[in-house]
């Protein structure tokens, strides 16, 4: 019996972690616009990126066609950094925030206004070309218009929320969804790209700064916060059950999850529990009396 329960914690225990860690360095790697009644022209280097709908107009009161934007993030520092921090492998990314620096007027008639709703995807592509025209001279060395049936894919692309710009300068801060192509790519690869569009009838206009904006304090970039792995702190035999407690981690669902060998079968749930921080301990009943078991915790982010 002495001989299952020392070899369940030495699969499952590691020493205490630090709490949660924020990183806010990530910035953009390769951004740019696209437009509908420019469909092959390319504006990777400009400083500014937009998302605008049908409804929206310019500052001449001219409406400039649908502008949807493109963004990729390298984050393998990130992960290369919370490995070394946190262990490899023994943290989850719990939350990504998109920070975007608004221009609320922009007098380049290439750009309507207007406040609305936009959607932000993840998209599964990451090889599209950010190009280097602008609106003084486009390009065709990277994305364009025409290009966007080629490099989205509605089968795997994950949209990441609806949000709403302020319509003046200043900080857009999007809080972005958690499902699990994005975050499994986001914690294992570290490059993610985002598409941003107009929601259905939306009126908005939303310009913001690109990588290429000349004050870099202003260029987009990810507000990433990582949490420790809930950890197996002890096991214990009460009787016939085993009692297997660990230290739970907040906001996210901790699943208790055993299994009898570990070369053979999946992992079984035992439990979850929601949204729980501290010390938690949960019964196995009637596993005392089996010959051997093992057990790990597993967190998913809370509501998705």
């Amino acid at each position: 019996m002495m001989r299952r329960l020392i070899a369940c914690l030495w699969l499952a225990f590691v020493p205490p972690l630090s709490a949660q860690i924020v990183v806010t360095d990530v910035v953009s790697v390769a951004d740019t616009f696209v437009r509908s009644v420019d469909p092959a022209g390319n504006y990777g280097g400009a400083g500014a990126l937009a998302v605008s709908g049908s409804i929206a107009t310019n500052v001449l009161g001219q409406q400039e066609g649908l502008l949807d934007s493109f963004m990729r993030f390298d984050a393998t520092g990130v992960i290369s950094n919370l490995n070394s921090s946190l262990g490899t492998g023994r943290w989850v990314i719990v939350s990504a925030t998109l920070n975007l620096f608004e221009q609320g007027a922009p007098n380049n008639p290439i750009f309507n206004r207007g406040v609305g709703a936009f959607e932000v995807r993840w998209i599964a592509t990451n090889t599209w070309a950010e190009g280097t025209g602008n609106p003084n001279g486009t390009t065709t060395n990277g994305v364009v218009w025409n290009d966007e049936p080629s490099v989205l894919h509605s089968n795997l692309d994950e949209s990441l929320g609806s949000f709403v710009n302020g319509g003046t300068d200043g900080v857009v801060k999007a809080s972005l969804g958690m499902p699990a192509g994005f975050a499994n790519e986001l914690s294992s690869v570290g490059l993610v790209s985002f598409y941003f569009t107009a929601t259905t009838n939306s009126p908005v206009g939303f310009t913001f700064h690109s990588h290429n904006f000349v004050d870099s304090t202003q260029w987009p970039f990810l507000e990433i916060t990582a949490i420790p792995m809930p950890q197996i702190t002890s096991l214990v035999v009460t009787g016939t059950n085993i009692q297997i407690s660990f230290v739970a981690v907040g906001g996210v669902t901790n699943t208790v999850e055993y299994k009898n060998d570990l070369l053979v079968g999946s992992w079984n749930a035992l439990t979850n529990i929601a949204d729980a921080s501290g010390n938690v301990s949960v019964i196995d009943p009637g596993a005392g009396g089996l010959p051997k078991r093992f057990y790990r915790v597993r967190v998913t982010i809370v509501g998705d």
